[in-house]
C-alpha cells in the first residue's frame, strides 16, 4: 500500500539529485517512444502489458544470463550465488522463507543463485538501511525512490552506477522498461535504479470505506474537494462510534491533496512556486498563506474529532485498516487503487480522486531497485533484474506468492486467495506488487478491473507535467543545510500535519527554525540551478 507508506508532505519533496534533463520534459505531450521506437501514446511499453517473453527467452518464458554480447552464458557456468535484497514494507511475511525457497529452485537453472527477500517494515526502514550500510554489511538490492533519500545513497556512493551493467546483463529489461521511466530515473545521465515498469504519473484523493458509503447513500460524485467530506464525516462521528472519520498515521495527512491543489510544485526543504506563479520564483512553502490555510484545516479536523487522537505519533496504518477502524483516509492513488486496498486490508474500498495526474521527476524515481556497492556480485544481481522483468512466472512467485497456497488461479492472468486464506490469513500478503519488475506481468485480482493495464496506460497519457518536470536539484553546496533541515521537519511535520498542533502556535516556530536551519541558503542555491537550466533550454 504505497500511498501509506510514503511519508506524508515529503513525497511532494523533490529529488535531490545532481543534473538531469528528462526527455520530452518540455512537452505537455506524454507520448513516448516504445522500445522498437513505435509511438505508444500511453505512455507505456504495449508489448511489455502483452508481451510475457522477450527476446532470449528459453521454453519456459523466461531469460536466461546473459553476456556482455547478450547471449546465453548457461547457468552451469556461474559459481553458485545467493540474491540477497531488502524491501519495505508493513510487516514481514510468515511465509517469507518458503517464498524464497520457491524462487531459489526456480533460479538454479537460470542463473544458478539463490534467494533472499527480506521485508523491512516501513518504521524502521530508514534507519536499519543506515545501519547495513554503515556496517558495509554484504547485500545486493535494495528498494530506492526520489522521496527516500535516492540521491543522498548515490552521493554516500551507497548504490552503484547501474548503466553499463544494464546493456550488458539485462538487455531484455532494458527493452520493456517504458523509455521515458529509465531516462527519467537517471542522475548525471547514469542509472543508478531500476524503475519499476508501471504508472507514471501522481494523483492524490481519499479511500473511504465502501460499506458505510452504501449504508449513508453517500454519492461519490459529489465530493471534488476535502471541504466536502466534513457532512459525512459528521455523520460518521455521530452515528458510528469506534470508527474514525479520517485517520492518519504520522506519515500521513490531507496535506498531499491540499499542496498538489495549491502550488505548481510543492517542496517543503527547499523551494516552492505557488499556483499561477509564472517567474519561477521559488519561495518558502511554509510561508505561503497557501501552507497556512492547509494547516489550519487539518487543525480544524484534528479539533472536531475528525482524526484519531494519536495521528502524530501512530507507526502504522494498516492495522487500523485492518480492524475496520476508519472511514477515510488519504492516499497516493491510481487505476484500481481501492481493489488493491481492499485485497490488502480484507475491507472493501472506493477511491475518490480530488487532484489531477501530474508526472514530476520525482515520479519517474517513484520505485527503483538499487545494487548495493557492498554486493559481491552485481552482474549477477543485474542477471536477476533481467529475469524479474521478463519472466511473469517468476515477478508473479515474488509480488504474491504460491500458486495453491497463498493464491489460486481464476484463469490464465487472473487470481483469488487459495481456499480457506484470507487477507487477514494468508501468510504471504505483501500487495506491494509496485515493488517488482514489469507490473505489466502482473496476475490481477478477482476483483480488479480486467482493462486495468490499459487504464494505467490512460492515466498516464491524462496526466499534466510537473511545472519543473526534468529539473533536479544538486544539494552538494548546501549539505551541512538540508541535513539540519531534516532535522528540523522530524520535530515538527508529524503534529503539525497530523492535525495535533495548533498551527497558530507551532507554525511560526516551524518557520524560524528553518531559516535558522538555513533554508533561505538552500532556496537560493536551488534558484540559482533552477535559472541556469531555464536558460540552457531557452526558457
Amino acid at each position: 500500500m504505497k500511498g501509506l507508506q510514503r511519508k506524508g508532505v515529503s513525497v511532494l519533496t523533490a529529488a535531490f539529485a545532481v543534473s538531469l534533463l528528462l526527455a520530452g520534459c518540455g512537452s505537455n505531450d506524454n507520448s513516448s517512444s516504445t522500445a522498437d521506437g513505435s509511438s505508444d501514446s500511453g505512455g507505456n511499453n504495449a508489448a511489455a502489458a502483452n508481451n510475457a517473453n522477450g527476446s532470449g527467452t528459453d521454453s519456459n518464458g523466461a531469460n536466461t544470463a546473459t553476456n556482455s554480447n547478450g547471449g546465453a552464458t548457461g547457468a552451469a557456468n556461474l559459481k553458485p550465488y545467493t540474491i540477497k535484497w531488502f524491501v519495505p514494507g508493513a510487516a514481514a511475511q510468515k511465509d517469507q522463507a518458503e517464498v524464497n525457497e520457491e524462487v531459489s529452485k526456480y533460479l538454479k537453472d537460470k542463473i544458478n543463485a539463490s534467494f533472499d527477500l527480506e521485508v523491512i517494515d516501513w518504521g524502521s526502514w530508514d534507519d536499519k538501511m543506515n545501519l547495513k550500510f554503515a556496517s558495509s554489511e554484504p547485500f545486493d538490492l535494495l528498494y530506492t525512490a526520489a522521496w527516500n533519500g535516492f540521491t543522498t545513497k548515490i552521493s554516500q556512493g551507497n548504490i552503484i552506477d547501474m548503466t553499463g551493467l544494464i546493456d550488458k546483463d539485462a538487455p531484455q529489461a532494458k527493452a520493456v522498461i517504458e523509455p521515458a521511466l529509465l531516462e527519467g530515473s537517471k542522475v548525471n545521465g547514469k542509472n543508478y535504479g531500476m524503475p519499476t515498469n508501471k504508472e507514471m504519473a501522481t494523483q492524490w484523493g481519499v479511500m473511504l470505506r465502501k460499506d458505510l458509503v452504501d449504508k449513508y447513500s453517500i454519492d461519490i460524485t459529489t465530493i471534488k474537494k476535502l471541504e466536502d467530506l466534513e457532512p459525512y464525516f459528521d455523520t460518521i462521528k455521530d452515528k458510528e462510534p469506534g470508527v474514525t472519520p479520517f485517520y492518519l498515521n504520522k506519515d500521513t495527512s490531507l496535506l498531499s491533496v491540499w499542496n498538489s491543489n495549491n502550488f505548481d510544485h510543492y517542496d517543503i526543504a527547499a523551494g516552492t512556486l505557488p499556483l499561477g506563479q509564472s517567474d519561477f520564483k521559488l519561495v518558502d512553502g511554509l510561508e505561503t498563506p497557501q501552507a497556512k490555510a492547509g494547516y489550519d484545516l487539518i487543525h480544524s479536523w484534528y479539533q472536531k474529532g475528525y482524526v484519531n487522537k494519536d495521528a502524530a505519533t501512530l507507526q502504522d496504518l494498516s492495522g487500523g485498516l485492518k480492524a475496520g477502524k476508519a472511514f477515510a483516509y488519504p492516499e497516493q492513488l491510481k487505476p484500481g487503487k481501492d481493489a488493491e486496498a481492499s485485497t490488502a486490508t480484507g475491507v472493501q474500498w472506493v477511491q475518490v480522486e480530488l487532484t489531477q495526474p501530474i508526472i514530476g521527476t520525482g515520479d519517474t524515481q517513484g520505485a527503483m531497485t538499487s545494487i548495493s556497492r557492498t554486493s559481491k556480485d552485481p552482474d549477477r544481481a543485474m542477471m536477476f533484474l533481467n529475469l524479474l522483468y521478463t519472466d511473469k512466472y517468476l515477478v508473479n512467485l515474488i509480488a504474491f506468492g504460491i500458486e495453491g497456497k497463498h493464491y489460486k488461479k481464476v484463469d490464465d492472468n487472473t487470481i483469488d486467495f487459495a481456499d480457506g486464506v484470507t487477507a487477514q490469513t494468508s501468510g504471504y500478503n505483501l500487495n506491494q506488487a509496485w515493488l517488482f519488475g514489469n507490473q505489466f506481468n502482473d496476475y490481477l485480482w478477482t476483483n480488479e478491473d480486467p482493462q486495468k493495464w490499459q487504464k494505467f496506460m490512460d492515466f498516464n497519457k491524462a496526466a499534466k507535467n510537473d511545472t519543473l518536470l526534468g529539473f533536479v536539484f544538486d544539494p552538494t553546496n548546501v549539505k551541512t543545510e538540508t541535513a539540519t533541515i531534516a532535522n528540523v521537519r522530524k520535530e515538527f511535520d508529524s503534529g503539525l500535519q497530523s492535525g495535533t498542533l495548533d498551527p497558530n502556535v507551532y507554525l511560526p516556530k516551524y518557520i524560524d527554525k528553518m531559516k535558522a536551519a538555513g533554508i533561505e541558503k538552500v532556496i537560493a542555491e536551488e534558484q540559482k540551478q533552477l535559472d541556469a537550466w531555464r536558460a540552457a533550454k531557452g526558457q
